[in-house]
């Protein structure tokens, strides 16, 4: 079974699952609202550092790079030559380049790159049963916690699984190189309906395991092997969440980052 998360003993692992979603949503809605240059690229540094020194393997954070990188690149791009704004430094016919719409590109693709990292940052030191028990404490209902957890961990199989027929079935001749348009489409059919079996056992496995554990069942506490508690770490950790909290509060007050090349 493929799956996100890394099974390490780093210090992010350790954290409360709890006080690691109040912090990804902290960040969320930071860096939704911080529009400086600076502080995104600061924000980005921060992230890199906790994750090395999390632990998370380097090839791990390249292939969030490699995914996002040209949505990022396509988003600045456009940003810079749609949305002119300031003193222009280069024309050519209707396309202006100012130093102001530069900025504001840049703070749009680093910030997608930055919020995919942190989402998956969060994902790689956060078991399944771990996610599905902080929304639980927080108040979510169990089922929905379940079915994010679920979705989280049989996206990654369902890709595995794709790739592992594939191979399969090109190592007994299938030939999609030289395959275009329709007829490709028609070459993939035996790799869709294998993919397609392959997860409606998997569904069918989901579903005995779930009423062999009594899922659904009425008039019983659910109750947790490994209880949630926090520890010096979460604490601290939760210092780190009401100062965003107080980032957020000068940027809507005085206009803190709200400027792309100004902190106020």
């Amino acid at each position: 079974m493929s799956d996100l998360y890394i099974s390490q003993q780093g210090w992010l692992h350790r954290v409360d699952p709890r006080i690691k979603l109040l912090l990804v949503i902290a960040s969320l809605v930071l860096l939704l609202v911080i529009k400086n240059l600076f502080v995104m690229l600061s924000v980005l540094v921060v992230v890199h550092v906790v994750s090395v020194s999390a632990g998370i393997p380097m090839h791990k954070l390249l292939f969030i790079w490699k995914t996002l990188l040209p949505v990022s690149l396509l988003m600045t791009l456009l940003w810079i030559i749609f949305n002119p704004s300031g003193e222009p430094i280069f024309q050519l016919w209707f396309i202006q380049i100012t130093p102001v719409s530069i900025a504001q590109g840049l703070v749009l693709g680093v910030r997608i790159i930055t919020l995919g990292l942190i989402v998956a940052l969060w994902l790689y030191t956060t078991d399944q049963s771990s996610i599905v028990q902080s929304l639980v404490k927080l108040g979510i209902p169990f089922e929905w916690g379940l079915v994010l957890a679920l979705a989280l961990r049989y996206i990654p199989f369902v890709y595995e699984a794709y790739r592992t027929i594939s191979d399969a079935q090109q190592a007994r001749g299938l030939n999609l190189s030289q395959s275009k348009g329709f007829r490709r489409a028609r070459a993939m059919l035996p790799i869709l309906i294998s993919l397609i079996i392959s997860s409606l056992r998997a569904s069918d496995q989901i579903a005995v395991a779930l009423e062999a554990r009594g899922f659904g069942a009425r008039g019983i506490r659910r109750t947790s092997l490994h209880e949630l508690r926090l520890h010096p770490l979460d604490y601290s950790l939760l210092l780190a969440v009401l100062g965003m909290v107080g980032i957020l509060y000068l940027n809507l007050r005085f206009g803190f980052g709200a400027q792309p090349l100004n902190l106020f």
